[in-house]
């Protein structure tokens, strides 16, 4: 990963653990009152809420709510942040009661339950926008090059631009020689025998080949020599959207293929 996005993870996870700090906070106030109350010692809540915080952290990374290429204004996302409010509050609430024995208000684990994730959920929104900006300006971006000027190429690079992804196309080869000049702004620089020299002068850090698969394995095999990211849509092998997923059978890797993709497929 690209330093400069290191960095803007880093400051997505601590604002994370701020903010779920703070709805542990808030959650207490808004359920005593704005004060301190002694039957219900804010210490003693506050010191399991910050034990509970950075396990809430990491449970956000076996779920994959950091992934970068993740679509956040999404029904996906907002079920993984729900799955991460819930398993925030269970946690609470175990560790609470084995340390002090007795809890005051189960309003108040609602409370957290609902401020954890509307402020999580508000801050992914307000960090996807702070990604867009920065890739307008070339940080953190992987420069891609795009094998291929067929109508999907035109369309993966045309989202690309649109939704100012991280993965910018910055060229584009024709491996049997294109009329077009410039796709959407990008520059078709030439046919494959330009590969390498375009890797070279584009400072490339990501493949993406939407066309000529005959040579994919050449490909493939130079983007593993040289430590550069390969991507290929499901398309280039007549596979259409929907249709495909990746499943694991007896710990290796395998692209499945149903002709009638089901919503219980992806969890069973």
């Amino acid at each position: 990963m690209k330093k400069q996005l290191i960095y803007l993870k880093v400051l997505q996870i601590i604002v994370d653990g701020i903010l779920i700090l703070g709805a542990f906070a808030l959650a207490y106030f808004l359920r005593i009152g704005f004060y301190f109350s002694n039957d219900f010692p804010f210490s003693q809540y506050f010191i399991i809420a910050a034990i509970t915080t950075p396990i809430t952290l990491l449970y956000m990374f076996f779920i994959r709510a950091y992934k970068m290429s993740q679509q956040v204004l999404s029904l996906r996302h907002l079920q993984r942040l729900t799955f991460v409010a819930l398993e925030n509050i269970f946690l609470f609430m175990i560790l609470y009661y084995f340390t002090f024995r007795e809890f005051f208000s189960r309003m108040i684990l609602i409370f957290v339950f609902l401020l954890t994730l509307l402020f999580t959920y508000t801050w992914h929104i307000a960090f996807r926008w702070i990604l867009k900006k920065a890739s307008t300006r070339e940080i953190g971006v992987y420069r891609t090059l795009v094998i291929g000027s067929n109508r999907p190429a035109e369309h993966i690079i045309k989202m690309l631009i649109k939704s100012k992804s991280h993965i910018k196309p910055v060229a584009v080869i024709d491996a049997h020689g294109s009329s077009k000049k410039m796709i959407n702004g990008i520059p078709v620089v030439g046919k494959m025998n330009l590969f390498e020299k375009t890797i070279a002068d584009h400072d490339i850090d990501i493949i993406l080949q939407v066309d000529n698969l005959e040579q994919s394995l050449n490909i493939i095999n130079y983007a593993l020599a040289n430590n550069i990211k390969y991507f290929m849509p499901p398309e280039l092998l007549g596979i259409f959207q929907g249709n495909q997923m990746l499943e694991e059978v007896e710990g290796m890797p395998f692209l499945k293929v149903n002709r009638d993709k089901k919503w219980w497929h992806s969890i069973w």
